[in-house]
């Protein structure tokens, strides 16, 4: 059963995975979608095997690491991704230059409580397996000299306080 799940998932994956994850959590609801079709998730998103939701969450990682460096816009990429059943950590560095006072307005605008909000609201809310199965999500930010600027960490608990803000 396990493995016809995980040949069903292999090919799902390669058909619908750019789609889905490709936009740095801007899937919203195709994830959820897509891991209820592989049998990862019940009807209420809580994982049914934590295996299966393991091994899909591998196959993701090491698909979408295949496209990068990736840009996001014309100041922002990805260089680094990881995604486990309970985790995810996307690494993005900022490709243009700061002088000191540009970095401290990044830093500031990365770690106030209204980029926490657009984060919930954009990446997190909208996938419903990452309430069910108390995900966190974070976004690190480095600047192009790979010095650490933010991490913009989301989960059931920081965006609950941010949105109640």
């Amino acid at each position: 059963m396990v493995w016809s799940s995980l040949g069903k998932m292999k090919k799902i994956l390669l058909a619908m995975l750019f789609a889905t994850v490709s936009n740095v959590g801007h899937a919203e609801s195709e994830l959820d979608d897509l891991l209820k079709y592989a049998g990862i998730v019940d009807a209420d998103y809580v994982y049914t095997d934590t295996k299966l939701a393991a091994e899909f969450f591998r196959l993701s990682t090491n698909q979408y690491a295949q496209s990068l460096p990736m840009n996001i816009n014309s100041y922002i990429q990805i260089e680094s991704a990881m995604m486990t059943p309970h985790f995810g950590n996307f690494e993005a560095i900022y490709t243009v230059p700061f002088d000191a006072t540009e970095r401290k307005a990044v830093i500031q605008e990365l770690s106030s409580m209204e980029a926490l909000q657009i984060a919930c609201i954009d990446y997190y809310i909208p996938n419903d397996f990452m309430l069910a199965n108390n995900y966190t999500l974070v976004y690190s930010y480095s600047d192009q000299d790979y010095r650490p600027l933010a991490k913009v960490t989301m989960n059931i608990d920081s965006c609950y306080e941010a949105l109640n803000q």
